[in-house]
């Protein structure tokens, strides 16, 4: 029998919860019963209450005196200003990464926007929407500080809940600011690399600053 570090299934129940309450499943006020979430999770209550404290922490839950979980509102704004956050840290991963970042690395991120484009017309943008996430998350990746890299893989979820509230904008408004990343990463621009995520981030910001929350 393998047996699972109890770190492990603090993570599991992290990562399970936080998804479902950027995706919905969870909705804004619903009360976290640990007793039913870890009968479906299949985990024991210790490593579950240090999930919930950790999505307390975060502010994706409120904790009662009592110790009672309660999911937040998790709408357009709310997002924003975790994107205001998201802006800063992946402007220096472009920054940090450009210097050294290789050809092979641009080549394959051009070829992901590219085939994932739709055709003029299209409504269906399910794969551009998947190669933007892989975009972003790959970029993350290529981070050397581990510190730099936990903080963007916690907010990489909060990519999931712009796309399920149809946050995203047009690919032909966007593609033209992944290239302009690529391009200045490609250059190895260190200021301009930055600035053109940071530009990139914060067009998609003002447009969830003009919707309700």
């Amino acid at each position: 029998m393998v047996v699972t570090p109890t770190n492990n299934l603090e993570e599991f129940g992290y990562r399970t919860l936080r998804e479902q309450i950027v995706t919905g499943q969870l909705l804004p006020g619903q009360k976290l019963v640990q007793e039913d979430l870890a009968r479906q999770l299949g985990v024991s209550r210790t490593p579950l209450r240090s999930a919930i404290a950790a999505l307390e922490r975060e502010g994706f839950v409120s904790l009662s005196p009592r110790g009672e979980a309660t999911v937040l509102e998790f709408g357009p704004r709310r997002i924003a200003d975790l994107f205001e956050i998201r802006a800063v840290l992946e402007g220096l991963t472009c920054r940090l990464i450009a210097s050294k970042i290789e050809r092979k690395h641009t080549a394959y991120l051009r070829s992901l926007l590219q085939s994932s484009l739709p055709e003029e017309g299209d409504t269906d943008w399910s794969a551009y929407r998947a190669a933007d996430h892989e975009f972003h998350t790959f970029l993350a990746g290529l981070i050397d500080d581990a510190f730099l890299a936990r903080q963007l893989e916690m907010l990489q979820g909060i990519m999931t809940a712009s796309f399920a509230q149809g946050l995203l904008r047009p690919p032909h408004e966007t593609m033209a600011e992944h290239i302009e990343i690529i391009d200045a990463l490609e250059a190895h621009d260190q200021d301009r690399a930055e600035q053109a995520m940071l530009v990139h981030i914060r067009k998609t910001i003002a447009l969830m600053r003009g919707l309700r929350s």
